[in-house]
């Protein structure tokens, strides 16, 4: 997600360079060091194949999320049929003593038979999200649900840590093998710590690692409405029209915005949420840089 020419970031830190050395105006008034950031963001490409596999706890504690992953995947769905309708939804437990799985949801499936699956799924002890994962993949069921041409989307969703022996580092690395031919993205649904839940305990530490391994964050699953989110939340499925800056707060003057190496000027910074928003929406496959400084403590 931060891939970049080296020519527009070249680009960047020039401009940014003579933005800080050239103008006496904007000296004068600051004096202190800056740094030069550069954040991008590349859009999916067109999708011809997609499978798409959720991982769900199914303990006690997450009975009264089920709508929320139903909604999601449904609006999820919907997304996905704007790029393909060669699709098809996978569900899981995450116990993998008692691995249970059902499936493929594809264009042919109505809303309630969407809408239904996940309470469908028997409750379970265990959550381990990841050796669930990496066990269905080794299993008939799994071996028939994967597609050697199309490309993966892993939603791993629990309020409670992973539990595995398996690490982030670990299981990031076998999913990268395991896709090595596809494009593939992972979207972790879990506590955070300072999660809504408003408890400080059963904090998701590992899916909040691995998230943090694709370049992105997880989702609270505490949230108000995080089945619109989860539809949101791969770039596999969807086209964005903004890049949410990784410095919280850039010197807004110094702010360059490039798309395929191109400058352009049809963007604007909303401070409160602190992304770069474009008035367009980039095409499938488009780079997104954004250059700017930032103050140095």
């Amino acid at each position: 997600m931060n891939k970049m020419t080296y020519f527009a970031r070249a680009v960047l830190v020039f401009f940014a360079f003579v933005l800080c050395a050239c103008s006496p105006d904007y000296q004068v008034r600051e004096s202190r060091d800056v740094r030069v950031v550069v954040d991008s963001l590349v859009q999916s490409d067109k999708i011809d194949q997609l499978d798409v596999l959720v991982v769900l706890d199914t303990s006690g504690s997450m009975s009264d999320n089920y709508a929320d992953v139903a909604d999601g995947m449904d609006i999820l769905r919907t997304d996905i049929e704007s790029l393909t309708l060669d699709y098809k939804f996978g569900y899981i437990t995450m116990d993998p003593n008692y691995l249970s799985y059902l499936g493929p949801y594809d264009a042919s499936s109505t809303t309630i038979d969407m809408l239904m699956a996940p309470s469908l799924l028997p409750s379970t002890f265990l959550e381990e999200g990841f050796s669930s994962t990496y066990s269905f993949f080794n299993a008939p069921e799994g071996l028939a649900f994967k597609r050697q041409e199309a490309d993966f989307l892993l939603f791993l969703i629990s309020d409670e840590d992973e539990q595995s022996a398996i690490t982030a580092d670990l299981f990031y690395e076998w999913l990268h093998d395991e896709f090595q031919n596809v494009n593939h993205d992972v979207v972790t649904i879990t506590q955070l710590e300072d999660s809504e839940c408003g408890y400080t305990y059963d904090i998701g530490y590992k899916y909040e690692e691995l998230a943090n391994l694709y370049s992105k964050d997880p989702i609270d699953i505490c949230e108000e409405d995080w089945s619109v989110w989860l539809s949101d939340s791969s770039y596999l499925t969807q086209l964005k029209d903004y890049i949410k800056l990784s410095e919280s707060e850039p010197i807004v003057e110094s702010i360059v915005v490039y798309v395929d190496g191109v400058d352009t000027y049809d963007w604007t910074y909303l401070e409160e949420a602190n992304p770069v928003q474009l008035g367009f929406v980039p095409d499938h496959g488009s780079i997104v840089e954004v250059g700017y400084n930032v103050y140095v403590d």
